[in-house]
Parts: structure tokens; sequence; C-alpha cells
């Protein structure tokens, strides 16, 4: 399938990288975003680490992660296809400035299944921020910009390299120290604490002063948050990466831990997904897929996508996902060996 299949719907949002519509896949109800990104002014390096972050993308499949549903490469630009969701979490933020205890709980639960997802995999995700957090249909979370992710090589545990937003870096990052899966357990702390207190555990417009409380400040936890929910973010906001919550226990905490019911609903969710029931659900979902309000966050971290690694990073081949090879981050603490397994001119490759 190329580009040519799709029909043109509308602009939703632009940056420097170039211009992200809403799209519809043709003879088909399927709604979704379509985002050019122009190779002019990139480098060789730089249009390299795009097609790897677009590979890392096309092999993630979970219900609280973004899909790539297709990308096609012409001379002047790429196209990368999503599916469309409806809204950002950061626009709740600036809405309602923080949100009651029982429904940041729901979204962390989404939240922890997808990092999961990542970290099972390999895959460091090194930008979660409310802007990186879709709201699809349902309600449902989706984690999305993958343009700072890296897949661990099976030889490699600790990584160099600062990527993504201050406010919500973790400490090892800030004083550029080696790194592991666990920044992004700590940024999932930073974002669920801003959701319910309304803004950050540490908030000044001094990007060094930010740097010296990330590092030294205790985080103050306020008298109404719940025991559960203390414990949980005392876990994730610990400064010592290795003395923070992670897998398998964190799935395990009672504040994020799947009840019977959650579970049961899951399960039906993943079998409406199934190949057998993709096609025909994807013709009537489609043509119920609201467009976002306000601005759009498809286009949020694009211009991430391609920024260029700093120096002593690691370079990486994208994941490495043969159970043969997974001795190394079998024996890492929080890792498992689970595998992952209007029409638009052509000229793309797929």
């Amino acid at each position: 399938m190329g580009v040519e299949n799709y029909h043109v719907i509308e602009l939703v949002g632009e940056g420097s990288f170039g211009k992200v519509y809403k799209g519809r896949r043709k003879h088909t109800g399927l709604t979704v975003a379509m985002k050019f990104i122009m190779k002019h002014g990139k480098t060789e390096k730089d249009i390299h680490n795009l097609r790897q972050e677009i590979e890392i993308l096309r092999k993630l499949k979970h219900e609280n992660i973004i899909q790539m549903l297709d990308s096609f490469e012409s001379p002047q630009e790429f196209c990368v296809v999503t599916e469309f969701a409806q809204g950002e979490l950061f626009e709740i933020l600036e809405d309602d400035k923080c949100l009651p205890e029982e429904q940041v709980q729901a979204i962390a639960k989404q939240l922890v299944k997808a990092l999961h997802y990542l970290h099972s995999n390999r895959i460091i995700h090194r930008d979660m921020k409310p802007q990186n957090i879709l709201i699809g249909a349902g309600s449902v979370v989706k984690l999305c910009d993958f343009g700072f992710a890296r897949a661990m090589s099976t030889n490699t545990v600790v990584l160099r390299s600062i990527k993504g937003t201050p406010l919500y870096m973790a400490p090892e990052l800030v004083r550029e120290q080696p790194y592991t899966h666990t920044v992004d357990l700590w940024s999932l702390g930073v974002i669920l604490y801003e959701l319910f207190v309304g803004q950050p555990p540490f908030y000044t417009n001094s990007v060094y002063a930010l740097i010296r409380h990330i590092v030294k400040d205790p985080v103050k936890y306020p008298d109404r948050m719940s025991p559960n929910f203390k414990s949980f973010l005392k876990g994730l906001l610990n400064k010592a990466p290795e003395s923070r919550l992670t897998w398998p226990a964190l799935l395990e905490h009672p504040f994020v831990k799947e009840t019977s019911d959650e579970l049961e609903a899951r399960e039906l969710r993943e079998i409406s997904r199934s190949p057998v029931h993709s096609d025909a659900a994807r013709m009537v979902e489609g043509k119920n897929v609201q467009t976002p309000t306000g601005k759009n966050n498809h286009v949020a971290g694009m211009e991430e996508l391609i920024a260029s690694p700093l120096q002593n990073e690691v370079q990486l081949n994208g994941p490495n996902l043969d159970r043969a090879n997974s001795s190394v981050l079998d024996e890492s603490p929080g890792f498992s060996n689970k595998n992952v397994g209007e029409s638009v001119e052509s000229g793309y490759k797929s």
C-alpha cells in the first residue's frame, strides 16, 4: 500500500519538520494522522535516525501506544501514517489544572502497561511528558512520539545521552550519568504527580535551578493524597535509580494492579483487535473518530524525532528481539525475556 491509497482531509498541525494532516484510507472509514516530514535541511545522520525511529515505532503493537499503520518515503519527504487520537493529556491539564485521584489512577494503569511493554522489548522512551500522551476513543490513553526512543541491544544495558524535557528528567539524566529504563519510571512519577497536584514536583523557570532541585530536593506530597498513591509515587520518584520501583513489583503495586473486571475488559478489547475482527472493526470505528479540539498533538515531538544524538551516545541498530540473544537483559532488573514478536501524489516507497 502506498501514500496514494489515502485521502488527505485537512491540515491539523505543522512545524519546522513538515505538516500533519487528518486523512482517510481509501475505500474504508479509517481515519488516520498523516505526518509529512521534509528531508530538506536534514543531514544523512538525521535521515538515518529518522528511519531508525520509524522502524522502532513499526514494531510496537499495544493498545496504549499510538499505532503506526504505514510509512512511505519519497526523494523529498517521509510520510508516517498513524491512528488518529482525539486529544492530549496536556490539554486536560491546561483546562482542568488537576485531576481527581481516581482519574489519575486510571491513567496510571494504562501508562504502566505501555511502559512495561516497551521495557520488556528493550525500548526506552526517554521523553515521557503530558504532551506525548494522547487520549483516544473511550478515554484510552495512547503514548506517542518516539523521537527520543532507543532500542537497547542485547549487550547494552546502560546508555549515555541526554534526551527529553528537563521538567520530567530523572536525576541521573540531568547529571549526565549512565541510565537505564528507570528514567521512564521517574518521568511517569512526575507526570502522575502533576496530574494530581497541578504542577510537577520541581518547577522553576531557571534550568539551572530546576536541575539543582531535581538532584537535591525532596519531593513534597500533599496530605490529601491516598497512602497507596503516595507509596507508588515514592517508589517512582526515588533519586537513586537502583532503588526505584520497577518490574515486576511495579505491576503488583495496589495503586496500579489490574482488577479482575479490568482484566476481563482488556481481554475483550484484545479479542476485538485480533486480525479476524480488525478490518470490519476499522470500517465501523473509523467513522466515529473525532478531530481533536484546540491544538493537535500529532505534531508535538516530530521535530524531536529527527534530533541528532549527542556526543557519547551509544549507537544502536534497532530492536534486537531474538530470544537466543536475550541473556544480558534477562539478567538485568526490570526486563523480561518476552519477545515482540484528496489523493497524494505517488513516488513513495514503503
